[in-house]
């Protein structure tokens, strides 16, 4: 192992929120998160020989030693994608494994980097437990209460009829172990055995405790200002192309989740700086209410206020800025500022005889900006022959009524079309972009949008994390996609 790898260790009793937590660090860091359960089956399973030695003495009923789980570890982190760190969930559960951990890391001169105790009184987490469901394949975690899918209607008892994954449709599961009776075993294992750990750790001065009874957001705030020292990559900086319907809404929640950083509308960002009453919001607002233009400069000081956000500190995705070179051009000034520059800048491309249909059957949820399509991707709401009104397309998980645009129109997209063409496309000649063929398969974008990203890889499997999209409820609600290439929208919901 080289010098000066990222090794760290994430503590937490059951429902803690490592499971919402740990992607959020795999992405920041870039090193893999690993699991002893999973190392230990993916080596059974490549039957490697500490893999065969394991399995034969499962098959006998007998418990695995903490040597050969040292042996698996070690011969899990000299894999390519452990090449900058790595971090390790399950292990080690007890003193004499963190000894072990330990003496294993020495061997390559290496040491533990940081150690994350997110922290929950136990009286909390048996109802964060309780409500837990999973799915399976995808390891995504809801709650009944906290965190429903979209299937959970208010009133409804959570079932597997009602309990359904938002991505796939796939029905939900409860683990076994996630009752309060198997709960209460678990804590004081974790007390007992797991804690202690803590204590032989923290004279090295790397344990960071943080409170985990507070909002996602704020937990993942307090975990990135441990892990920031470790933090070697610059910030992932993106801009979003498109022409209207091209799939940018679809597909910009699915990179927002991935990286783990915001979307940021030059629209929203305005409307945002004049009502908190910045001394450029209040600029701005002067500006427009005497009917004047708000101007580039003005907008990249928004931008400029808006990036030093701490949401921001991992990056930011740009949508609907710069739309011409000049704008480009100041933005790659503001960024050299702090020696940054544009990252990645990905273009969707749909041929604009296609966008029509998909424009004007589009819904919006205002408040979310979540989209829907009256053919293509209908809320629940809309029954099968029904003509779509604000009565009938309400958004799913809300159940408030969704809105059409007022330029999501024929007519009006010939206008923003001609305006895209003749002002936005030349900055992506002034850029190094990356194009993606919208006019496909909602998933087949969206897995070329993850080979452009190249994410880290998760719980120690070196694969891209796999986003499934949900396929339309009603096949008679549609007509057959046409294969790409064709003259049908195939992908056709932004």
């Amino acid at each position: 192992m080289a010098a000066g790898k990222i090794i760290l260790i994430l503590f937490g009793p059951p429902g803690a929120g490592k499971g919402t937590q740990a992607p959020k660090i795999v992405t920041r860091l870039g090193i893999p998160q690993l699991s002893t359960g999973d190392m230990l089956r993916a080596a059974v399973a490549a039957e490697t020989p500490v893999g065969v030695e394991a399995k034969s003495i499962m098959a006998a009923g007998g418990l695995v030693s903490d040597d050969l789980v040292v042996s698996i570890i070690k011969e899990r982190i000299s894999q390519l994608d452990c090449k900058k760190g790595f971090i390790l969930d399950g292990f080690p559960r007890t003193i004499a494994q963190a000894q072990k951990l330990d003496a294993l890391l020495a061997e390559t001169d290496q040491k533990v980097s940081s150690v994350i105790e997110l922290s929950v009184p136990d009286s909390v987490l048996a109802e964060r437990i309780c409500g837990r469901w999973i799915h399976k394949n995808s390891g995504r975690s809801y709650h009944v209460k906290f965190n429903p899918p979209t299937s959970l209607k208010t009133g409804d008892i959570a079932t597997v009829e009602t309990m359904r994954d938002d991505l796939s449709d796939e029905p939900l599961m409860q683990r076994a172990d996630d009752t309060e009776e198997a709960l209460v075993k678990r804590l004081q294992s974790y007390h007992a055995e797991t804690v202690p750990i803590l204590g032989h750790y923290q004279p090295k001065g790397i344990v960071g405790k943080v409170d985990a009874n507070q909002q996602s957001d704020e937990v993942w705030f307090a975990v990135e200002d441990i892990i920031l020292p470790l933090v070697a990559e610059p910030r992932k900086i993106m801009v979003l192309f498109g022409p209207p319907g091209a799939g940018k809404g679809t597909h910009a929640p699915k990179i927002v989740a991935m990286l783990s950083i915001p979307q940021l509308s030059t629209g929203d960002m305005l409307r945002a700086a004049v009502a908190d009453g910045t001394p450029v919001g209040l600029e701005a607002g002067s500006v427009m209410k005497s009917g004047g233009l708000v101007s580039d400069d003005l907008v990249v000081n928004i931008i400029k206020e808006r990036i030093q956000a701490r949401d921001c500190r991992g990056g930011f995705i740009l949508d609907g800025f710069p739309r011409t070179v000049g704008q480009a051009i100041k933005l790659d000034a503001l960024l050299a500022l702090k020696g940054e520059k544009m990252g990645k800048v990905i273009v969707f491309t749909v041929p604009d005889s296609v966008l029509e249909e998909r424009i004007c059957g589009r819904w919006i949820h205002k408040a979310s900006g979540r989209s829907y399509h009256v053919k293509f991707m209908p809320p629940k709401s809309l029954n099968v022959g029904d003509k779509p009104t604000t009565e009938n397309m309400l958004d799913d998980s809300t159940g408030e009524p969704l809105m059409q645009r007022p330029d999501d129109t024929a007519e009006a997209l010939k206008k923003r079309l001609l305006s895209y063409h003749e002002e936005t496309m030349p900055v992506l000649d002034h850029y190094d972009s990356s194009a993606v063929d919208a006019n496909q398969e909602p998933q087949e974008v969206w897995n070329d949008i993850e080979t452009l990203l190249k994410p880290a890889a998760t719980r120690g499997h070196s694969k891209n994390r796999i986003v499934s999209f949900i396929k339309p409820r009603s096949r008679s609600a549609m007509e057959p996609l046409t294969p790409k290439g064709g003259t049908q929208p195939c992908c056709p919901f932004q």
